[in-house]
């Protein structure tokens, strides 16, 4: 299985896999576990709004099964990557 990261600013497109081990985690470690570079300042706790994917989700305060639950496409997009 596989979701679809796009980097708005750069137009690159990343496949990411994960498995059913990876859905309880943050959307925010399993992104930093392959490799993505996202803001994060405050550690995972909501405080810096750094995380921000879709213009106004935390990926710090979703999982990535929420994610999946909430984005049919499976695609994450991100503005400044």
């Amino acid at each position: 299985m596989q979701v679809t990261l796009i980097g708005m600013a750069s137009g690159k497109i990343f496949l990411l896999e994960y498995s059913i081990h990876d859905l309880e985690k943050t959307l925010l470690n399993f992104l930093v576990e392959k490799e993505v570079t996202i803001a994060s300042s405050c550690s995972g706790h909501g405080i810096c709004k750094k995380c921000t994917i879709q213009k106004d989700w935390l990926t710090c305060e979703m999982t990535l099964k929420q994610f999946l639950e909430r984005q049919a496409d499976r695609t994450i997009y991100i503005s400044y990557l």
